[in-house]
């Protein structure tokens, strides 16, 4: 293997208003900044955008850590739709919700929705897989959804003391079908499979995905989770709701339109990489040259899985 995945560098959040967005992150949250920045041209020429259109971005991060970051962007001079418009946690395409963990979910919670932000339900004690953890599922800005979690077992101490203290260290993706993507990310994408769990509620009851009581207790949430690079920082999760259909809006994942638009992921020997991704999987864009701040000159690619996200490989350039 000529190649070396580092992790998810990114994630990369097309904004309506770069304003409400920053306040929530860098002033309620505390997450440090990494600069501001006008989208190169190379990149725009990348995701086949018009020459109209331009772009702002703002690289952020939680405690100075380089993984899970998040790019806020706001475009101009482009038609945009929601990614994910009035969506709910079953409807697949897309990345569904970040995670971010807090100090205490009952307070975090009423704060977050004077600022604007609506639970999918009231704060909950939950049993997923080998952990306990309070859990509250919240829709926020461009129609996006944000897990707020504080786990109590195993216990987590969270060291920092601002609000948001710690980067997105999992993200999850609803699929229709959840053979067909587990395939893509061990075979294609060369993930490996951290564990595999599922949660269902054996009465009606309030639940953290807000799904209609007497449903409850007849739906399945199956989950596999992922590492891209093969550690435990910053992976991800794939979830299929058994039991309940939504839309489907893959077609939409991407940019220029608001929301959770894609992962970006930074490789080390991006070219031994790419052959192998197109053994078993055809391209979504092609390799080429770029510039992106603050890495300077990046060799990139992506694919589109199954479901619609948008996975950017790249490798800084020296």
């Amino acid at each position: 293997m000529n190649y070396e995945i580092v992790n998810i560098r990114e994630i990369l959040y097309s904004v309506g208003n770069l304003t409400s967005t920053i306040n929530l992150f860098e002033t309620y949250g505390g997450w440090n900044r990494i600069g501001k920045y006008e989208t190169d041209s190379s990149v725009l020429n990348f995701w086949k955008l018009s020459k109209d259109v331009q772009a702002q971005e703002i690289l952020i991060q939680s405690n100075h850590v380089e993984n899970g970051q998040i790019r806020l962007i706001k475009f101009d001079n482009s038609t945009q739709q929601c990614i994910r418009s009035s969506q709910q946690p079953w409807d697949t395409g897309g990345i569904m919700d970040i995670n971010l963990r807090v100090h205490e979910v009952e307070k975090s919670f009423e704060t977050l929705r004077e600022m604007g932000f609506h639970g999918l339900s009231d704060p909950l004690l939950q049993t997923m897989g080998p952990f306990k953890l309070y859990d509250i599922l919240m829709r926020g800005y461009d129609d996006t959804i944000i897990a707020f979690t504080h786990r109590l077992e195993p216990p987590m101490e969270l060291k920092s003391k601002i609000n948001l203290p710690t980067h997105v260290y999992k993200s999850s993706i609803t699929v229709k079908d959840l053979e067909e993507a587990k395939k893509f990310y061990v075979e294609t994408l060369g993930c490996k499979v951290l564990t595999e769990y599922q949660v269902k509620k054996d009465s009606p009851q309030e639940n953290m995905f807000g799904l209609p009581h007497n449903l409850a207790d007849k739906v399945t949430c199956k989950a596999v989770i992922f590492s891209i690079h093969g550690g435990k920082d910053t992976d991800f999760q794939i979830v299929y709701f058994d039991g309940v259909d939504g839309k489907d809006f893959s077609k939409l994942a991407d940019v220029p339109n608001r929301g959770f638009a894609l992962y970006r992921v930074e490789v080390n020997g991006i070219d031994s990489y790419y052959t192998k991704v197109l053994e078993t999987y055809t391209e979504y864009r092609p390799m080429s040259e770029m510039h992106i701040e603050p890495y300077g000159k990046v060799k990139c690619f992506s694919v589109k899985s199954p479901n619609g996200v948008v996975w950017e490989m790249f490798e800084k350039q020296t």
